[in-house]
C-alpha cells in the first residue's frame, strides 16, 4: 500500500494515506477502551513514530493539519463499516465485528477490505446528497459549535456545504496519488 502524502515537498516526512491508518488505528482500539478522537489520534502516531514535522504538515489547500484529516477519514470508515462504535460525540470504541477483525489478524484494512460489510457499501454509495451531509471524525467539538452557529443562516449552510463538497472531493483525489 502507497503511504506517500501528496502533499509536495514533504519528503522524509510523510504521512501514511488514511487506509495505511485504518488498521493501525484499530489495533489501538483493540484494548476495548473508550477513546476521544484526539486520543485515537496520539495513540496511532506514537505507535507509528510519527515525527513532529510530519505531524505538522498541512494540506496544499487550506490549513488543514493532514494526519488529522486521514486519521479522521480512516475513523470515519471504520465507523461506517461498523468495526467501530460511537456512544457519545467524538467518543469511540471498538465494536464486537471489530474485535473479531482483529482475531483474523488482517495485513491490512483498505477500503476494498471494508466493502464485504453492508453498512460501509451503504455509505459509499449512498446517493451524494446523504454523503455531502458526512461530518468527518477529525471535526472538533468547536468547529461543531461554529457549523451550529452557521445552520441559522441558510445562505451559510449553502456556501459552507459547497466548500467542504470541494474540500472532500480534492482530499480524497489526493489520497489517490
Amino acid at each position: 500500500m502507497n503511504i506517500s502524502n501528496g502533499v509536495q515537498g514533504a519528503g522524509k516526512f510523510d504521512v501514511p494515506q488514511f487506509q495505511t491508518l485504518m488498521l493501525p488505528l484499530l489495533k489501538v482500539m483493540g484494548g476495548g477502551h473508550e477513546m476521544s478522537t484526539i486520543q485515537m489520534r496520539d495513540a496511532v502516531a506514537s505507535n507509528l513514530f510519527m515525527t513532529a514535522e510530519a505531524l505538522s504538515l498541512h494540506l496544499p489547500i487550506g490549513q488543514q493539519n493532514v494526519f488529522n484529516n486521514r486519521i479522521g477519514w480512516a475513523i470515519t470508515f471504520l465507523y461506517k463499516a461498523c468495526l467501530l462504535k460511537r456512544p457519545r460525540r467524538e467518543i469511540y470504541i471498538i465494536s464486537e465485528i471489530g474485535k473479531q477483525v482483529l482475531l483474523e489478524h488482517p495485513v491490512e484494512i483498505d477500503a476494498e477490505f471494508l466493502r464485504s460489510y453492508d453498512n460501509f457499501n451503504k455509505f459509499r454509495d449512498s446517493p451524494s446528497g446523504e454523503y455531502e451531509s458526512l461530518v468527518p471524525a477529525y471535526i472538533t467539538n468547536k468547529q461543531l459549535n461554529t457549523e451550529c452557529e452557521i445552520n441559522i443562516n441558510p445562505s451559510k449552510i449553502h456556501r459552507l456545504r459547497i466548500k467542504i463538497t470541494t474540500q472532500n472531493v480534492q482530499v480524497y483525489y489526493l489520497n489517490l496519488i
